[in-house]
């Protein structure tokens, strides 16, 4: 038998070049018959993705806001606590979603709401009329001040006496108060795009089965034999390191993260008001980086089989392949070294993995000199 692969793509093939456009038109048609049935789908479900894209950004922000909160117990009662102390305050607040506010009430209040507490309930207490409405501090309008010529001192006392200041300095109340953060729209179409975005984003994912199905379908009738064995094996693996690399960005990159970052928020005291439409934006390009650069290992096979680079080069210079893996980390990721650390290592790991596709599947034909150490 002989085994000699033909380097004619084209021998014994029936179909013209008008045929193979019809056969990519019709391929390209089924496709998009797949995504728009995937749009539609994921446009139904739009605001149930949009709440599952903001859960990272709103368990950050009530990170903040209880790590702020202790912050300022701390300073408020001028004690430093411990690390198991401020873990354990932490944690209760993260149980029970809670966060301490400060308010400053007038000793005249807290006199008024005791006597109001032990004043009797009537029967006018208990039953008000739906339409009346909440009883006004009295003011005593004959002290308020009306004579332009009197001093600031002179104004500020008859105010006092008026009622309309304290006369007396507010105390500190301690309250608390559950945590509702939430992102911002700054724009009345921005919330209807990021909903359409969303609802786009989630129908490509769901027909992209479909898609590479019929393009695939296409590319595979000028394919060998045995090059479509080995795309059924590489195509499964290439989605497995995207959506791989995807989940390690959206499970364990976007937590330490976005700690990190409102980390420089408590430091300069500026809260963080994080728009949706920026935030969407975000955290659809860090895992979909993270995807991309997952498919390292096959890359690296396909510059070896065509002749590129040989296993020595790789394997010989793998100091300079971890050192712009570094590099590349920093410039897909965001300004913080944990997502860069989260990207590099895997990658350096999957770098070895490359080596060893190599090794396993080396390349037969050389259309091009190997690079060499």
């Amino acid at each position: 038998m002989n085994s000699k692969i033909n380097d004619d793509f084209f021998e014994g093939s029936s179909m013209s070049f008008g045929d193979h456009l019809e056969e990519l038109r019709t391929c390209l048609f089924r496709a998009v018959i797949w995504l728009a049935v995937g749009v539609a789908i994921g446009l139904y479900f739009g605001s149930d993705v949009v709440k599952f894209l903001e859960q990272p950004i709103q368990s950050a922000l009530i990170r903040y806001y209880q790590s702020k909160s202790i912050t300022q117990l701390e300073e408020n009662l001028g004690i430093k606590l411990n690390g198991k102390q401020r873990t354990a305050v932490a944690n209760h607040l993260k149980e029970n979603d809670w966060v301490a506010v400060d308010m400053w009430i007038e000793p005249a209040e807290i006199t008024r709401l005791s006597e109001a507490k032990n004043r009797p309930l009537t029967e006018d207490d208990a039953t008000p009329e739906p339409t009346e409405e909440p009883e006004k501090e009295e003011v005593d309008t004959a002290k308020l001040p009306t004579d332009e010529s009197l001093s600031d001192e002179d104004i500020l006392k008859a105010l006092q006496g008026a009622k309309v200041l304290p006369t007396e300095a507010p105390v500190r109340m301690r309250t608390w108060q559950r945590i509702q953060p939430s992102t911002e729209a700054l724009r009345a179409e921005e919330v209807f795009m990021v909903w359409l975005k969303a609802g786009i984003v989630f129908g490509f994912i769901l027909a992209s089965p479909g898609i590479f199905w019929h393009l695939w379908q296409f590319v595979a009738a000028g394919l060998y034999p045995h090059e479509k064995k080995y795309v059924w094996i590489f195509m499964p693996f290439s989605l497995s390191l995207f959506f791989g690399g995807a989940a390690i960005a959206y499970f364990l990159a976007f937590e330490p993260v976005l700690d990190f970052l409102f980390q420089f928020n408590l430091m300069t005291g500026i809260d963080p008001r994080p728009r949706i439409n920026e935030w969407l934006g975000f955290v659809i390009m860090l895992p979909l980086g993270f995807g991309i650069s997952f498919q390292l290992p096959l890359v690296m096979l396909l510059l070896n089989r065509i002749g590129l680079f040989s296993i020595q080069a790789y394997t010989s210079n793998w100091r300079i392949a971890v050192m712009v893996i570094f590099v590349l980390s920093m410039i897909v990721t965001p300004s913080d070294p944990i997502s860069m650390l989260l990207l590099a290592v895997p990658l350096t790991l999957l770098y070895g993995l490359g080596i060893g596709l190599c090794k396993w599947m080396p390349g037969i034909r050389k259309p091009f000199p190997a690079a060499k150490a």
